[in-house]
């Protein structure tokens, strides 16, 4: 028996419940009419888009302690910032915090930081962010 049949059914005294479900039936056949138009316009009109260059490394210019980084990496979503330990002592840095963490990187290898620096002045443009860096040993760029 069809839902709308069986409404007919309901006690005529809920009028509220009679009216909410017919008022659902009504939604979704709505719903599967306009799924039915999306694909018609769909099979007519074949978008295809355009395939872009790889736009490459995104990196920006900053400065830390006085220090000009030309193209510092940026990783939109990493929740971490990482500073090689070479770069760390190039800077004179000395003050470092104990890190208990450990990192998983792209390739699935874990790794345990040396250190932490708290809240360096990063300077971005003419923007100061505040950053905590990671600080790992790391191989030299060849």
């Amino acid at each position: 028996m069809p839902l709308k049949e069986a409404i007919k059914l309901f006690d005529p005294s809920n009028i509220f419940l009679r009216e909410r479900v017919l008022k659902r039936i009504k939604d979704m056949e709505e719903l599967a009419e306009k799924k039915h138009e999306y694909k018609t316009i769909t099979k007519e009109k074949i978008i295809i888009q355009e395939k872009l260059e790889d736009p490459g490394s995104f990196t920006l210019p900053c400065s830390l302690n006085q220090t000009f980084f030309r193209n510092s990496l940026c990783n939109l979503g990493a929740s971490v910032s990482i500073m090689p330990l070479s770069v760390a002592e190039r800077l004179g840095y000395e003050d470092y915090k104990p890190s208990k963490s450990s990192l998983v990187l792209g390739d699935r290898i874990i790794r345990r930081p040396n250190d932490m620096l708290e809240n360096m002045p990063l300077w971005i443009m003419h923007i100061e962010v505040p950053t905590d860096f990671i600080v790992m040993k790391m191989d030299e760029k060849p």
